[in-house]
């Protein structure tokens, strides 16, 4: 997949505030809220999918870094969307989750992260069909 850049000014989720810095009582509220939607793959799910619709450049940005953590940046747009957490107050949440939570927040990331590779794939798609270039 070829990598798309966007400077900062035109990703979304710089111009809606997902790396601002929240302290106190609405960090806490934030990671809270951020911990119970990662725990609910359904919910999880819906919210990460949002940001292919409310976040083009913010995707195109961060999910063609292939030698990036592209499941956290979707749990990072997901939990913003949704609950309003920032970036940083989402990783506190994520860190209150049992292993078991996070292995699953990270199936439902991976399987969100698969549908927008697979939309936005650049291969023809009756490769898809047969199998790809090396079929």
């Amino acid at each position: 997949m070829q990598r798309v850049y966007f400077p900062h000014t035109e990703l979304e989720e710089c111009r809606d505030g997902m790396w601002r810095i929240v302290g106190g009582k609405a960090k806490q509220a934030f990671a809270s809220a951020a911990a119970n939607l990662m725990r609910d793959d359904g919910a999880f799910e819906g919210a990460m999918m949002r940001s292919f619709e409310e976040w083009p450049n913010s995707c195109q940005h961060n999910l063609t870094a292939e030698d990036t953590n592209r499941l956290a940046w979707l749990g990072h747009a997901g939990c913003f969307l949704a609950t309003g957490s920032p970036e940083e107050n989402t990783r506190c949440g994520w860190h209150t989750l049992t292993p078991t939570e996070q292995d699953a927040a990270n199936a439902t990331a991976q399987r969100v992260l698969d549908a927008w590779i697979e939309a936005n794939s650049e291969e023809p798609p009756l490769l898809k069909i047969m199998g790809g270039w090396n079929a």
